[in-house]
């Protein structure tokens, strides 16, 4: 093959590498899509794991969803919603409604719930064995995370997990619906107010 041709084809694939790398900025990155319009989260209706009738619109109501999809085999997906844990009681007070969808299979929908109980996780875990809301939210990876505001909007996506990343997500929940500090304090509340008016924050 002549050195033009092999030019030619790297320089194809330098422009095809650089149209996926900005489709994933996009797609993943949460500080691009606040920047262009955000996309509407799409509707959806599940069951949860003790039989009740799930649907975003209904869960809108009450305040922002946050949803994480997760699996039994997924163990990065166990991991994020295991360090999320903590602040479930905090996100609660604040009116964010916290799902886990299980993306398994029929055959495996009967341990999900022991599991998740095990885990002494209090988000709703709902079901999707036919992984329509994986089509739906176009998830390309597990764990995917997805914050929808009041207006129906998709604020916030992460993929993947690793230890730290909880605190990512946390910081955006906070941002998004946190009570914050009065004054010129940095933070908010939930003890992280500091400066002169430590501890005071906006009701």
């Amino acid at each position: 093959m002549s050195k033009l041709k092999i030019n030619h084809l790297n320089q194809i694939k330098n422009l095809c590498m650089s149209v996926t790398i900005i489709l994933l900025l996009f797609v993943f990155n949460p500080i691009y899509a606040e920047e262009k319009e955000l996309p509407s989260a799409p509707d959806f209706t599940l069951q949860d794991v003790d039989g009740n009738t799930v649907c975003l619109d209904s869960l809108l109501k009450k305040g922002p969803v946050f949803m994480s999809f997760w699996a039994l085999w997924c163990k990065m997906c166990i991991k994020e919603l295991d360090a999320l844990r903590p602040y479930y009681d905090e996100f609660d007070s604040l009116g964010l409604q916290m799902l886990a969808i299980s993306q398994d299979k029929a055959r495996a929908v009967p341990k999900v719930k022991p599991f998740a109980l095990s885990h002494k996780w209090k988000y709703v875990v709902v079901l999707d064995p036919d992984n329509i809301m994986r089509d739906l939210y176009n998830v390309q990876a597990m764990p995917t995370s997805f914050i929808i505001n009041q207006e129906k909007k998709i604020v916030f996506v992460h993929q993947g997990y690793k230890p730290g990343d909880e605190e990512i997500i946390v910081e955006k929940v906070r941002s998004l619906v946190g009570k914050k500090c009065k004054g010129d304090c940095k933070g908010n509340c939930k003890g992280e107010c500091t400066g002169k008016c430590k501890g005071k924050c906006h009701e």
